[in-house]
């Protein structure tokens, strides 16, 4: 029997995750009511921004049945080429530089996408590699000191609001990002063929796919959107920081995001539109939990906490659907 609209709306994941949201507001301006600033808010809309980037790449990429470790280095070295390129060339456009950038992440996604796709290494064991080895290089290259981005055309893209209100334009773009990867993943071939090879890569193999250029597909598109990512970070830090984007770890916080808004780590199911709540959920939390001035290690321990319980539930879930699956007759990869 079919569910009604708003039935699904109901159960859905997107829903229990914005009630959180709501929840976590609410004790906030019990607590501290005089938080809810203009300033407030759109600090928070512009930490969605980047963060949201970075959610897009890795939750389509679990989705395909991969993991990127090295998200963050990939932000790290191609905002460094984009450093680079402004220092090496005076006068230079901000968005030529931006544009060799991006094309610095997609190679660097196709580093990973080789090792792990092309030579068949373990993908969690090559990516943390290759996080170093880029980590590595940028330190190397600046000495690991900051480095100032002196370009107001550059800082201005993450600056400017719309109208008087505390919405900056580029959260608008980061909307429209998430809108249309979920059209392409819903709405076309590619789509569904990534959701297909993430759940069952055999079955999509005998269905006439190809698992392994899917994936490499997946991780060029991480790293593309990572660069994106690095470049709003060191826009809105106004300078290039070596180990500012590793230290933050958005892969982790794109990861827990993805997973409490319904994707699972073994890939093959899950929407863009509720990971993208649960990045919401997430920095809402750390606003709240700075605002209530609690210490930075209670905040680690929440977002640690936040990861082990979204995986309990995605190992229960699979748990559940092997069961499932097993007592229709079907067998997936793994479960013999």
């Amino acid at each position: 029997m079919k569910q009604s609209i708003i039935r699904k709306i109901i159960n859905g994941k997107a829903t229990l995750l914005i009630i959180l949201i709501l929840i976590v507001l609410l004790i906030t301006y019990i607590r501290m009511p005089n938080s809810f600033t203009k300033g407030n808010a759109q600090q928070i809309l512009s930490n969605l921004c980047f963060y949201g980037m970075f959610g897009v790449g890795v939750a389509m990429l679990l989705m395909g049945g991969g993991f990127d470790f090295a998200t963050s280095a990939h932000a790290t070295i191609s905002t460094l080429v984009f450093y680079k390129i402004l220092q090496w060339i005076p006068g230079i456009p901000w968005g030529i530089a931006a544009i060799i950038s991006i094309i610095a992440g997609a190679l660097c996604g196709g580093v990973n996408a080789f090792l792990s796709q092309g030579i068949k290494l373990m993908p969690f064991i090559a990516t943390i590699g290759m996080s170093s080895v880029w980590s590595g290089l940028a330190q190397w290259a600046t000495r690991g000191q900051f480095k100032s981005i002196n370009n107001p055309g550059f800082s201005a893209i993450t600056a400017k609001c719309i109208g008087k209100t505390p919405i900056p334009w580029l959260f608008l773009f980061v909307i429209a990002v998430v809108v249309a990867y979920s059209v392409v993943l819903k709405w076309t071939r590619f789509g569904r063929s990534v959701l297909v090879c993430g759940g069952n890569p055999a079955a999509a193999r005998l269905a006439g796919l190809n698992p392994d250029k899917i994936k490499s597909i997946l991780y060029i598109n991480n790293g593309i959107l990572a660069a994106v990512g690095g470049l709003i970070w060191s826009s809105q830090q106004k300078m290039y920081n070596p180990t500012g984007l590793t230290s933050l770890m958005p892969e982790m916080t794109s990861l827990t995001a993805a997973m409490l808004g319904g994707v699972s780590f073994m890939g093959g199911s899950g929407t863009l539109g509720s990971a993208f709540m649960g990045i919401v959920l997430i920095t809402t939390l750390s606003y709240a939990l700075q605002t209530m001035q609690l210490p930075l290690w209670f905040t680690t321990l929440v977002n640690g906490l936040l990861l082990v319980i979204a995986l309990t539930i995605d190992s229960f879930a699979s748990k559940k659907i092997r069961k499932n699956m097993a007592t229709a007759g079907i067998v997936m990869p793994g479960m013999r």
